[in-house]
């Protein structure tokens, strides 16, 4: 074949693309190199749980951790026939962790908040240059840090539960004693991707040295959707909902004032979880976290808690989500 043949000139960007396919494949790595427990629990087979009027109420509480502003393009699929009308611009979003009291095992959180070392521009970052300068920190306005907070409300903290690993989420992993348990989704830590290669040296130290990190194994069948009833008396169910990340996190929690569906980042904003649309270019896998995102709505239509929390953007009364089209 010559070389500029009509034929060469179809093909060769067809090479360029499977080479880089290939390079990409061959040094892509895990988010973090910390070694993680892999811990084994039986996921039910039903689609969703039976609940029943638990005994068990959990204290909840939303903590918002600081504000933030990041692209509309990386919180919403812009491509999404849904979203036509909508443009990419800064959008106002912000940093929550939540605090789950369970009256006989204790106290955990969801995400772990921000630590005092991105306070007021403070240069003592934990992450590269190179992250810091994609990550528009200097718009970070922090209200609480994560040490702060739980010294102030003496919280004797028993484990962390994360939505994902994305560096937003463990901005204040690092101020958390190490021996606490870390736990994440299935795959999260041992999924690779070509970005991690970037991210993992930031994703290491936010975590601390020699985390106890523990990915739940919930099914023998990567990238399921299921869910977990972690205490055993249906007070709090931890989700897997794939597709943000390969082990992107959800919870259920059966309150004493209701039931509070925490999406994680399987849907950033209000509006998303309105229309029905994922996030944008933040997300790994847009066939999966639509199908994780629409199991999500399932759940709301089946249980309709009191409220339900995006990603990164205040709650929203638990409605059937057809209501939202009213």
């Amino acid at each position: 074949m010559e070389l500029n043949s009509p034929l060469a000139m179809i093909v060769r960007p067809f090479i360029r693309l499977l080479t880089y396919l290939t390079l990409a494949t061959l040094i892509s790595c895990q988010v973090t190199s910390h070694q993680a427990k892999e811990e084994w629990k039986t996921s039910p087979s039903q689609e969703f749980p039976s609940l029943r009027q638990t005994t068990t109420k959990i204290e909840f509480k939303i903590v918002k951790a600081a504000d933030w502003e990041v692209p509309l393009s990386g919180l919403l699929d812009l491509n999404d026939p849904k979203a036509k009308g909508q443009i990419d611009r800064p959008e106002p979003i912000s940093i929550y962790f939540y605090v789950i009291k369970h009256p006989k095992f204790g106290t955990y959180l969801i995400d772990s908040g921000v630590g005092k070392s991105f306070r007021n521009g403070n240069q003592e970052r934990k992450v590269s240059s190179i992250v810091a300068s994609q990550m528009n920190l200097e718009k970070l306005k922090i209200f609480h840090t994560t040490k702060e907070y739980l010294l102030e409300n003496k919280i004797e903290l028993k484990g962390v539960f994360f939505t994902h690993l994305h560096l937003d989420h463990v901005l204040g992993a690092y101020e958390i004693d190490s021996k606490i348990p870390f736990y994440v989704g299935p795959s999260e830590v041992t999924s690779k991707q070509f970005i991690n290669l970037f991210v993992q040296g930031s994703t290491n130290n936010l975590l601390g040295e020699e985390p106890n990190l523990i990915q739940l194994k919930l099914s023998e069948e990567i990238g399921k959707i299921s869910y977990l009833d972690f205490f055993g008396d249906e007070s709090f169910f931890v989700i897997s909902v794939p597709g943000h990340t390969a082990g992107s996190l959800a919870f259920y929690v059966q309150a004493k004032d209701g039931g509070h569906l925490v999406l994680g980042d399987s849907c950033h904003t209000q509006w998303g979880w309105q229309n029905e649309v994922i996030p944008g270019s933040f997300t790994a896998d847009p066939d999966l976290n639509r199908k994780s995102l629409r199991y999500l709505i399932e759940w709301t239509n089946q249980f309709k808690p009191k409220f339900v929390y995006p990603g990164h953007q205040e709650r929203l009364p638990g409605l059937a989500f057809e209501t939202w089209k009213r």
